[in-house]
């Protein structure tokens, strides 16, 4: 009967979220009875030719047998509350809080910023080509003679680009970077190039004059924007365009330090059009346990009675609300004009392959949590 399995644990609060989906709908002849044990729960599904048992195993928590709430039993859904106790007491008590020193995350970020930078050096002849059709968009042969990182993802903010005040501040306010023909300036998932280097058709939008895929963007008469998912080199980075949202909603997050953390990601859909995605993190750090019908093994198998076990895989996630808009319309510009939401743009590949890999996300949640607030709820590293 079980489709998939998720697990929010919360140690902090001290409860679990669970979160059930079912291959069939659960009709009146069926019931669902749930038993709670110190080291798992146990879901019987009960008909008229046979019970079914199956066993969801929480070896790494411990959880309390008389406490189950907010039950809630759908077509094809099953969800409830269950509360837990530590283990070991590594959060400390009521008189002192005992916060745990975890360098993984750090290092898998670190890591990953690494495989995300441009592995191109001064002094050797590249060719940028379409990684689409493989066509060749440089006009020759370029030899950077300055790789630098750009120091914000937002190319308008110089003066986040200095130390201290310049006299010509106003001067830089609305000035933009204008990379020679030898300038590589890399940023998240992007490069700043010259446009007089690359034979593409001219619009605010490049595209390959082979195949028209979307290639990246026109900043100004002296500055294009080419992304990591669309452009092919010589020891070029081997992310997908999924990779490279999942990284740019991450580290957007991670160096947001206010109470609400909130992002909007553009694209362009046209020439003139663009499209958006609003993001809301509603916890950066959850402990998400997940189980699915390739994870269910037969335990014990008797006349009228069928025991499956399902294993649960933990996984460090975000969870995320997120809204689409077609266009700029009111609710986008109200998020944009607000000082504490982030505003990036992503390439076009990166923002479909995001919003279906988020899609696909809210479908492991009860209908019932599925929306709130006209926002949908995922969770990004499932």
């Amino acid at each position: 009967m079980i489709h998939s399995v998720i697990v929010e644990m919360r140690p902090r609060l001290q409860v679990c979220n669970v979160f059930i989906a079912t291959k069939e709908c659960v009709n009146k002849e069926e019931s669902v009875k749930i038993n709670i044990k110190t080291s798992g729960v146990e879901v019987t599904w009960l008909a008229e030719t046979c019970e079914m048992v199956q066993v969801i195993s929480l070896h790494d928590y411990k959880l309390k047998p008389v406490s189950l709430s907010a039950l809630q039993v759908q077509k094809n859904s099953v969800s409830f509350r269950i509360q837990t106790e530590p283990l070991i007491n590594i959060l400390g008590s009521f008189a002192s809080e005992i916060l745990p020193f975890d360098q993984s995350s750090d290092t898998i970020e670190s890591d990953t910023s690494r495989l995300l930078t441009p592995c191109i050096y001064t002094g050797k002849a590249y060719q940028l080509s379409c990684k689409c059709c493989g066509m060749i968009m440089s006009k020759q042969d370029i030899f950077f003679t300055r790789v630098l990182p750009l120091p914000s993802s937002a190319l308008w903010e110089t003066g986040d680009w200095f130390c201290h005040q310049h006299s010509c501040s106003s001067n830089m306010e609305h000035s933009v970077l204008e990379p020679k023909e030898t300038d590589c300036f890399y940023g998240m998932c992007h490069m700043l190039l010259n446009p007089s280097v690359l034979n593409v058709r001219n619009g605010r939008v490049l595209r390959c004059s082979r195949c028209m895929a979307w290639l990246g963007t026109h900043i100004s008469s002296t500055a294009v924007k080419l992304w990591n998912c669309t452009t092919s080199y010589e020891g070029n980075i081997n992310s997908t365009a999924l990779e490279d949202f999942i990284y740019t909603v991450r580290s957007a997050f991670k160096n947001s330090f206010g109470m609400t953390c909130r992002l909007v990601l553009e694209t362009r859909s046209s020439e003139q059009e663009s499209q958006y995605l609003l993001l809301w993190a509603m916890d950066k750090n959850l402990d998400l346990l997940v189980g699915g019908e390739d994870d269910l093994s037969c335990m014990k198998e008797n006349v009228g009675k069928i025991i499956i076990e399902c294993k649960m895989e933990v996984k460090k996630t975000m969870k995320l609300l997120y809204m689409y808009h077609k266009d700029c319309n009111s609710v986008v510009k109200t998020w944009q004009d607000e000082y504490n939401v982030q505003c990036l743009e992503v390439a076009k590949q990166m923002f479909t392959e995001g919003l279906e890999y988020l899609i696909r996300g809210t479908q492991y949640i009860p209908v019932p949590y599925k929306l709130t607030n006209s926002f949908f709820v995922t969770y990004l590293g499932l």
